[in-house]
């Protein structure tokens, strides 16, 4: 047996050997690869947005496309926007018009489609709400404020299809979504126009849906599928660097096509939606499913054009973000 002992020893000492040079030569390994790009996602705590960035995650589908997703939580929209333009964050959700009016004050923003859901009008079930006409005299809660876009959108499709004006035939009053939610549950007001998620919330809870602001769209004409909310970020940042923005988009696709087909992973997010109850996690998943759709870059801006010109002729610039025709480059034309 002695005589095997001088050849193990040789072969240990050639394996500690090799296990030094491959440990000393990993750091530089390590340090010679460069790592992805980091984008920055700013996304709201209970967004839709969130779903989307956990999905990338869960999958690793920003190192598949080429950069670092960090997701920084901001308390609201306006906050976001905010956030953007002081460039502590790269990519925040918006509408489209946001993107418009900063383009129009020398602001060089670009817009990418996310999401075509739509919010929706929701009466309680036995409600004698049956269309827009029927909200004379009702007590009626607008989510965000006087200027939200499916506010301003819905006001056209009333005039056009009821010959009503919405905003003087009912007394409105404007409001959070979540603070709506209530009111309309408490019984202090008729109706609500508000969110698709919470209109989804309120549709778990056992209460109808009379029009949504895609039927209003439908009813001006306008081509479908059309995308108010979509991912807003500098069109300067973006040129420098367009493999990581078209990586970015392309992750997000992918992510929101895996949720249209994979029970496992809504079933991965659920924690995130606050839908402690099957009837309100049925409601959002559907509600956003029917949201996926990702219309082409000349599409986009045909809608957005012949929307844009509705609303200039049926409440002026008020109703555009206080300006009188659509600047260029508005929408980044995504792969």
């Amino acid at each position: 047996m002695t005589h095997w002992e001088p050849k193990r020893t040789r072969l240990h000492r050639r394996t500690c050997l090799a296990a030094a040079l491959a440990a000393m030569a990993a750091p530089r390994a390590l340090a010679g690869a460069a790592a992805p790009p980091g984008l920055r996602l700013g996304v709201l705590k209970f967004g839709t947005v969130q779903w989307v960035a956990e999905i990338i995650r869960l999958h690793a589908l920003d190192q598949a496309h080429g950069f670092a997703l960090e997701t920084v939580t901001l308390a609201n929209t306006d906050a976001g926007r905010v956030a953007l333009m002081a460039q502590s964050v790269d990519v925040v959700v918006s509408d489209w018009f946001f993107v418009a009016s900063q383009r129009a004050a020398g602001t060089q923003l670009s817009f990418a489609p996310f999401t075509t859901a739509s919010g929706a009008l929701m009466v309680p079930s036995a409600s004698p709400v049956r269309g827009i006409a029927d909200l004379r005299g009702r007590r009626l809660g607008v989510a965000g404020g006087p200027l939200d876009k499916s506010w301003l959108l819905f006001q056209a499709a009333a005039r056009s299809t009821a010959g009503i004006d919405v905003a003087a035939a009912a007394e409105v009053a404007y409001g959070a979504p979540p603070l709506l939610n209530a009111k309309l549950q408490q019984g202090e007001l008729d109706a609500v126009l508000t969110f698709w998620n919470f209109a989804a919330r309120l549709e778990a809870d056992g209460f109808r849906q009379v029009i949504s602001v895609a039927d209003c769209a439908r009813a001006l004409a306008l081509p479908a599928p059309l995308s108010l909310i979509g991912f807003v970020f500098h069109e300067t940042w973006a040129r420098e660097n367009p493999a990581m923005v078209a990586g970015f988009l392309a992750a997000a696709a992918d992510a929101e096509h895996r949720l249209a087909a994979s029970d496992a992973d809504w079933q991965q997010i659920r924690p995130l939606m606050e839908a402690p109850d099957d009837a309100l996690f049925a409601s959002l998943r559907r509600r956003f499913i029917e949201g996926i759709a990702l219309p082409s870059h000349a599409d986009q801006q045909r809608a957005a054009a012949l929307l844009f010109d509705i609303l200039l002729r049926s409440g002026g610039t008020r109703a555009t973000s206080g300006i009188d025709r659509l600047p260029e480059g508005i929408f980044w034309p995504a792969p």
